[in-house]
């Protein structure tokens, strides 16, 4: 495993120290909006308005009876009201690929971990949704007279609610949701992360995540999944060396995704042991890779580097300094199905241009 590039980047979410609270086992703080349904809706969005700072760890929701479904949750900064239909505007949480219903009118806890900070004042939207096709209904609902508040506390307050064909797709105006919300009141540990991403090079997977700061950070662990149930560890990434304050950029690669769809559990493990699950994303396959794409991984490297590209375009790499001078034969080039690799071993060229058959990447070498 390459050792992941780490970069300063501009910054939300901030982690819970205590993994029970994390992962929607039913401790902490909670609000409930009402378990009485009487619609149901593919997805629900609604408001969530903090009348005090809250960490909101995840939901638990009311879905049907002896369904078992994949699911995803979107949010927002400010309402959701005008932005029902735009995918744009939301930012998606994480997914979970087989949620079994506990019963009607029951709490089945939502495994997909929010982590999501909430300044007093603030309004955030959220959407929860079924992911599955033949899901039809996927969240169980209450049919209400108009946007309103469903339920307070001192802490927060859920609000309003529409029923949401996949994904942002019709809307089915005054359907409230019907779920509990777990939170801890304030800032519970001063490690915030950002956002978790999977992207295709080549036919691998790109997995990205990105820390606002990480005090007592030990490591990071990537597990993936083809049924978002069963789970394999297949990536462990040591945290940044530096003081815990700054933000950085973490990348590893799959390089052995499965065929179809890949979920991927990034989880975040402190020195004293404990570990929290940050975010779920999902991931397909690309089989038929563009003839018009080349990939440097890491970027910038040191010792080795390895280039992504169509195969065809892989048959004529070559290596040249700024000055234009092809240094090639300093540099060993082993090829792979899919990739290729550039040893420099102790040559520290600084920027160099790597070429393709008709492609070309800059690349810089520390």
């Amino acid at each position: 495993m390459l050792k992941s590039i780490i970069l300063p980047v501009a910054c939300c979410l901030v982690l819970a120290p205590d993994t029970t609270l994390a992962q929607c086992a039913g401790s902490g703080s909670n609000l409930v909006a009402p378990y009485a349904s009487n619609s149901s809706n593919k997805g629900v969005m609604f408001n969530i308005t903090a009348t005090n700072t809250v960490t909101i760890f995840c939901f638990d929701a009311n879905l049907p009876a002896l369904s078992i479904g994949g699911y995803e949750i979107y949010y927002r900064s400010g309402t959701y009201v005008g932005s029902e239909t735009n995918a744009a505007g939301w930012t998606l949480l994480g997914s979970a690929g087989s949620i079994l219903s506990i019963g009607l009118n029951e709490e089945t806890p939502l495994t997909i971990p929010v982590n999501l900070i909430m300044t007093a004042g603030q309004t955030y939207g959220f959407y929860i949704t079924a992911s599955n096709p033949i899901l039809s209904t996927g969240l169980l609902t209450t049919s209400n007279a108009g946007y309103g508040t469903i339920n307070s506390n001192a802490d927060i307050s859920i609000l309003g609610g529409a029923g949401i064909t996949y994904p942002f797709g019709t809307v089915t105006a005054n359907r409230s949701f019907n779920g509990t919300v777990r939170y801890a009141p304030g800032v519970v540990l001063p490690v915030t992360f950002k956002d978790f991403n999977a992207s295709s090079m080549n036919q691998f997977a790109l997995l990205e995540w990105r820390m606002e700061s990480e005090a007592n950070t030990n490591f990071y662990s990537i597990e993936r999944s083809s049924d978002g149930t069963n789970w394999e560890e297949i990536i462990i990434t040591e945290a940044s060396e530096g003081d815990g304050s700054s933000a950085h950029l973490y990348q590893e690669i799959d390089y052995n995704p499965q065929e179809g769809i890949n979920y991927y559990r990034l989880s975040q493990t402190d020195n004293d042991g404990n570990r929290v699950d940050l975010q779920t994303v999902s991931w397909k396959k690309v089989t038929d890779f563009s003839e018009g794409e080349l990939n440097a991984f890491p970027n910038p490297g040191k010792e080795v580097v390895r280039i992504f590209a169509n195969s065809a375009e892989l048959k004529e790499l070559q290596v040249f300094n700024a000055m234009g001078q092809n240094i090639s034969e300093n540099i060993e080039i082993r090829n792979y199905n899919g990739y290729s690799e550039l040893h420099f071993g102790q040559s520290k060229p600084g920027l160099v241009i790597v070429k393709a058959k008709t492609l070309s990447k800059r690349l810089m070498i520390e």
